[in-house]
């Protein structure tokens, strides 16, 4: 058994490998609860900020106490991709509007001697700006599934 010293409050921890995710308090969280309900009913997944711990509870930010025990999925939101999809959404509207007028232009006009040169243009620069600006949208947050036991939920 090891012990090691951290910053943050909340670790999710693997068994497996035990490799462990640190989640800092003011983090925004999604979660799904166990069902009490004797019908076979999904839940919805719910949001919330995580702003401190008891005994074994989380707190969220708006005073819902939530028992780890109840916990079926949870996700962290990546700050950093949250932020860099905000850098990059200008970057995707500007890329997908030249991709379209350089389509357009070559539907609508053909290739013209004015066009033989700014369609390619317009193609090519619009669809290497949209694929580029459109990375942070295809990373997701990370999740864990409570439900296989593979992780565990350690609050010191």
């Amino acid at each position: 058994m090891t012990f090691s010293i951290t910053d943050a409050q909340v670790q999710i921890r693997k068994f497996s490998t035990q490799k462990s995710k640190e989640i800092d308090f003011g983090s925004t969280i999604y979660y799904k609860l166990y069902s009490d309900s004797i019908l076979k009913v999904e839940l919805t997944k719910e949001i919330g900020i995580l702003l401190t711990t008891s005994d074994s509870s989380f707190v969220l930010s708006d005073g819902i106490e939530i028992p780890i025990k109840d916990l079926k999925y949870l996700e962290i939101e990546n700050k950093k991709n949250k932020k860099w999809r905000g850098v990059m959404s200008p970057f995707l509207i500007t890329g997908i509007g030249f991709f379209i007028k350089g389509v357009t232009m070559a539907i609508a006009e053909g290739n013209e001697s004015t066009n033989k040169k700014s369609i390619p243009l317009y193609t090519g620069t619009g669809l290497a700006v949209t694929l580029f600006s459109s990375v942070p949208f295809w990373i997701k947050n990370k999740s864990y599934d409570l439900t296989t036991g593979d992780y565990e939920i350690l609050i010191p």
